[in-house]
């Protein structure tokens, strides 16, 4: 009796270890100095393992493709908002009050204002035609003290500003992991159409500040350069004249 008494605390134990495992990401974060991925270099795709079709895309990349009124106050996706130099971040949580249960964490980065919510509550993934959006849509699951958000229904958009893109199809799994005052994302991004296998970002970092001070981000259309009505910059695969460019 008694060793079965023993059995079931230690059980017990275990069971409000993982329960309780999890940790509070709640607060205002200012993000620590990190390089950002890649060289800055343009049609930089040095250590991404980059599908032909990736390859393609890269090099027929345009820097002037941001000079389009398409791309005139264009946001960042959120995936690529947390690692860029203005990702100062705030996060919250959603509380169901009835079972005072979790239901969503929302956060607003300052790059753009851009936001994200994280569900919770297990509500399924919409169908694969549903609207994709800058953010995606994201759900979580606490691994221990872990936040696992994964994260689809994405656009297009950038892995680095000179080219290289993931594609509407990509996952993109982030794990959200505090220690102490620190907070630290590693997201690892999963693409058929871009990438021949996943590949991990892992310098995104932040300090605790609860004094910091979220500012706006106002964006104005300015024309910056006199564009054709109907042009789309882009070179034919190879053919672009710009250096930095990763040929094999």
């Amino acid at each position: 009796m008694l060793r079965r008494s023993s059995l079931f605390a230690l059980l017990m134990m275990l069971w409000c270890q993982s329960a309780f495992a999890q940790m509070d990401i709640m607060g205002v974060w200012r993000p620590l100095p990190r390089n950002q991925d890649g060289s800055g270099m343009t049609g930089d795709i040095a250590g991404v393992p980059v599908s032909d079709a990736a390859r393609w895309r890269v090099q027929s990349w345009s820097p002037e493709d941001f000079d389009v009124t398409e791309w005139a106050c264009r946001p960042h996706a959120w995936d690529y908002s947390l690692e860029g130099p203005l990702s100062a971040l705030r996060l919250w949580a959603e509380i169901d009050q009835a079972t005072q249960k979790v239901i969503a964490y929302h956060g607003h980065m300052n790059q753009q204002e851009q936001e994200t919510t994280i569900y919770m509550d297990g509500r399924p993934r919409p169908p694969a035609n549903a609207l994709h959006t800058w953010s995606g849509f994201s759900t979580g699951e606490w691994d221990g003290d872990v936040l696992v958000v994964t994260t689809t229904h994405l656009k297009e958009a950038y892995l680095r500003r000179s080219g290289l893109m993931h594609s509407d199809q990509a996952t993109i799994r982030t794990r959200w992991r505090r220690m102490g005052d620190y907070l630290q994302a590693t997201s690892i991004v999963y693409d058929p159409v871009m990438m021949t296998e996943p590949y991990m970002r892992s310098t995104m970092m932040w300090v605790l500040d609860p004094a910091l001070q979220m500012s706006p981000y106002p964006c104005e259309e300015a024309t910056e350069t006199a564009l054709p009505r109907g042009v789309v910059p882009h070179f034919l695969p190879g053919k672009s004249p710009l250096p930095g460019w990763t040929r094999t």
